[in-house]
């Protein structure tokens, strides 16, 4: 009894905690994503999403699906994470303002240069630290 006592008090000890974020901003952009020869285009949707107040990110593309955006970090504007594809692990560094969202997503030697407009959300961290909804106007 001791024994399983103490292995389920190491277990708790080991698990890793989740981190997160708090999401400074939500909401919904439709992008498009090009191959940096303009040979191929896709459509889809960034996903903003606060769940239980820690940020969580996703991309909708019309022919890969959805996907969620792992290791998501949100620093002035600038959203980076990791992205699973049929490839591989791709890395995305999108910068987003109030209205539009670019970047890129790069797969070892594939890259996309990415670019859309909010559709909905907007929420904004102030400079004192408080959250207030900002409103957008809706394309």
């Amino acid at each position: 009894m001791l024994l399983a006592a103490s292995l389920l008090a190491l277990s708790f000890i080991s698990a890793p905690a989740k981190s997160c974020i708090a999401p400074t901003q939500t909401g919904v952009f439709r992008i498009t994503a090009m191959t940096k020869d303009s040979s191929n285009a896709s459509v889809g949707l960034v996903l903003l999403e606060s769940v239980n107040n820690c940020l969580e990110a996703s991309i909708v593309a019309e022919d890969a699906g959805p996907a969620i955006i792992e290791k998501v970090a949100l620093t002035d504007g600038m959203l980076t994470g990791s992205v699973h594809m049929r490839d591989g692990l791709a890395n995305v560094s999108l910068k987003i303002s109030s209205n539009d969202i670019n970047g890129s997503i790069t797969a070892g030697k594939k890259s996309w240069i990415v670019s859309g407009l909010r559709t909905t959300g907007g929420e904004m961290r102030s400079a004192d630290g408080d959250v207030a909804a900002a409103t957008t106007k809706k394309p």
